[in-house]
């Protein structure tokens, strides 16, 4: 006789663990338009980073449709390249401060520039903390919890006589 068993995930259920998840998506959303932000305005500035940025743009939104779907283990992996882009980023802003100089192409736009920069930093430590924090709530714990089964009370054999 087959044993029906729901899967119950009592972690998923908590407002904690929902708003945790809505935070998360946030801040992925944020880092994407921020980076995505930089990108655009740089454009013409930005030679070997277009591709790297558009990579870690599509990280990110692939990362927001795990999260969506409660995927605890790709948590872990935001924080990770939140933490590369932080890395990228903190390298980067004083060499945009320092094309802020009369001689060099649009300088003005460099200054915008790198602080769209300290923003991407900032962001990417609060995508860091945040899914860090969700990673510790444990989304993945499952209960089983045996559901009875109602067909074989109605079914008999035939030729039986209920008693």
């Amino acid at each position: 006789m087959a044993r029906n068993v729901e899967l119950e995930y009592p972690n998923r259920e908590k407002s904690a663990s929902k708003v945790m998840r809505l935070v998360v998506i946030l801040s992925l959303l944020g880092s994407c338009a921020v980076i995505a932000a930089t990108t655009i305005k740089g454009w013409d500035l930005m030679e070997d980073a277009k591709p790297l940025n558009i990579a870690f743009i599509a990280l990110n939104l692939i990362f927001i449709v795990q999260v969506v779907r409660w995927s605890r283990g790709v948590l872990p992996m935001a924080a990770g390249i939140g933490a590369f882009v932080a890395i990228f980023a903190g390298v980067s802003i004083n060499s945009w401060y320092e094309r802020d100089a009369i001689g060099y192409k649009d300088a003005a736009l460099s200054a915008d520039l790198g602080f769209l920069t300290i923003i991407i930093l900032a962001v990417q430590v609060l995508v860091i903390i945040v899914t860090i924090v969700a990673f510790s709530q444990n989304w993945q714990e499952e209960v089983e919890r045996t559901v009875p089964d109602t067909r074989s009370a109605d079914v008999r054999p035939q030729g039986t006589v209920p008693a």
